[in-house]
This record gives C-alpha cells, sequence and structure tokens, in this order.
C-alpha cells in the first residue's frame, strides 16, 4: 500500500494580481505535523475553514475547536497559535484578506470592499456552521490557481473568491450549533471506562439508540472525524499519561487495547508526531 503524504500548498494571492487578498492556502494531513506557533497578521483578517478532521486554534486567551464543517475568523493583528496542540490531521483552507484602505477587494467598489470585510470582521472569534457549497468553491480555487495564468482564469478565480466571501457572509449569520452534549457525555464516559480494552464502534451507537450506519455518518457529521479515529485520540492521550510512569511501551499498548506493539507505536506517531520513545524522551528532558 502506498504510504499517505501529508500535502500543504500556499498561493501568494497578492503577488499574483488578486487585489485586497494576500494568501490563500489549504493542507490535507493523514498525520499531526508540529505546533502553529503563535503569530499574527498585520492588517490582514484571516478566515479558516475545517473540511474534515479537527484543529484547535488558541486566539488570545480562547481555546477554539474546528471540526469538519467548521469556520473561524480571526480578526487582524490578533495572536494565534494552535495553543499545545499540534497541525491536526484533516483538511483546512484559509484564506487571507487585508483591511480595505490598504486595497479595495476582488475589484468591488470602495463601498462594497468596505462593507464585506467589516461585516465579515464582526463575525471574528466565533465558530460557525460551513456548508458543503465551500467544499466545490474551494476545490475550485485551488484546481484554477494550477492552471496557467491567463485572463478568463483571472476573471474565475476573483469570481470563486467573492463567491466564496459571501457565501461565508451568509453562513455566519448564526453560531455553530454545537451537538447534542448529553449524547457526547454518553459516549465520553462509556469511552473512558472502558479505556483498557478495544471499544467497538456498535457498543457506542447502541449507548444512543440509533444504527451502526447512522451512528457513523451522525458522529463524523458533528464531530469532525470517524468515532474509530476519536476513540483511539482518547486511548493516545491516556498513553501519554501512562508512559512516563516507567512503564513499558509494548505493557502500555496492551492495557489500552492495541492488538501490538507496532500498530500502537504507528497510531501513537500519527496522532502525535512522536514515536513512544520519543515522547518519553522529551518528557524526561523536561523534568
Amino acid at each position: 500500500m502506498q504510504k499517505q503524504t501529508n500535502i500543504k500548498k500556499v498561493f501568494r494571492l497578492n503577488e499574483l494580481g488578486f487585489k485586497g487578498c494576500v494568501d490563500f492556502g489549504y493542507y490535507h494531513y493523514s498525520s499531526v505535523e508540529p505546533v502553529l506557533e503563535t503569530h499574527s497578521h498585520k492588517e490582514v483578517m484571516e478566515i479558516c475553514f475545517c473540511l474534515k478532521g479537527q484543529q484547535y486554534y488558541q486566539i488570545e486567551n480562547h481555546l477554539f475547536k474546528l471540526t469538519g464543517n467548521s469556520i473561524l475568523i480571526v480578526p487582524p493583528n490578533v495572536k494565534h497559535s494552535s495553543g499545545v496542540n499540534p497541525e491536526d490531521i484533516g483538511e483546512l483552507f484559509w484564506l487571507q484578506i487585508v483591511l480595505p484602505k490598504k486595497s479595495n477587494l476582488c475589484n468591488l467598489t470602495n463601498d462594497q470592499s468596505d462593507y464585506l470585510f467589516n461585516e465579515l470582521l464582526k463575525k471574528g472569534n466565533t465558530l460557525y456552521k460551513g456548508a458543503f457549497s465551500l467544499k466545490h468553491i474551494l476545490k475550485r480555487i485551488v484546481e484554477t490557481l494550477e492552471k496557467s495564468k491567463n485572463i478568463i482564469n483571472e476573471l474565475y478565480i476573483n469570481q470563486l473568491l467573492i463567491q466564496l466571501l459571501l457565501e461565508t457572509y451568509f453562513l455566519t449569520k448564526e453560531p455553530e450549533r454545537i451537538i447534542n452534549p448529553e449524547r457526547l457525555n454518553i459516549i465520553n464516559d462509556f469511552i473512558a471506562k472502558n479505556i483498557h480494552r478495544t471499544i467497538y464502534v456498535d457498543e457506542l451507537a447502541t449507548l444512543i439508540n440509533i444504527s451502526t450506519a447512522y451512528f457513523k455518518f451522525w458522529f463524523k457529521h458533528n464531530i469532525g472525524i470517524p468515532p474509530k479515529m476519536y476513540i483511539n485520540r482518547l486511548k493516545i492521550e491516556q498513553a501519554k499519561i501512562d508512559l512516563p510512569q516507567r512503564k513499558t511501551i509494548t505493557i502500555v499498548a496492551f492495557e489500552l487495547g492495541f492488538s501490538s506493539s507496532q500498530y500502537f507505536t504507528t497510531i501513537f506517531k500519527k496522532h502525535t508526531g512522536f514515536t513512544p520513545k520519543a515522547y518519553i524522551t522529551s518528557m524526561i528532558e523536561k523534568q
């Protein structure tokens, strides 16, 4: 089987001639990447679209958890990072636009550019629910940017960028609705009590009285990742507690219900960026 690789691309829209824009980028990660360090964008607003998986954003003192189909707007000049969390498994796009006084956005009129920017700015520091239409627009922008530069493609990208911002404006009318906390609490409690054995997806479905097939759809739609990956995340969090306590990697692996230490090592590295051995070493060095 071909090894999966992490993909990240950034397009310098300002250098390509798209007014009012800075960077448009995306990543598609099958394993975690290092922590996103604290930074800010001078007079630039950043809009993040999480399509799959999850990603944490620390904006000043507030930690946001983006899951599949989330939108987050980071205002200009505001420090942000991924906190103590790595850049996570999943697919995420971002668009940076500058204050209107610097340049009219995508050749809109002054009034149009000012209005759209300021309306989006009001929506900063809050999570919003996206829509399937955004995925289509984002993918088309990437596909067109990767084509040869010509007048038609430039016009099309301008049109797509405006469409993306308008769709975002309409979607940010209401904050993202949090899924039924009672259901998630039941699931989390069950996983915590059974963390040291293999946990099956159909068990979780039975807990909240829905079919396994619908549970998988419901879970991924609301949490952003499949239930099996979610279970493994919680197991790895427990492993990070257990490993520094002088337990061997093999013991920790079997105590958490993994079929082998090799499989445990693969999952651990996928979710932390470290092998268990390297993680233990890093914890010892911090003491």
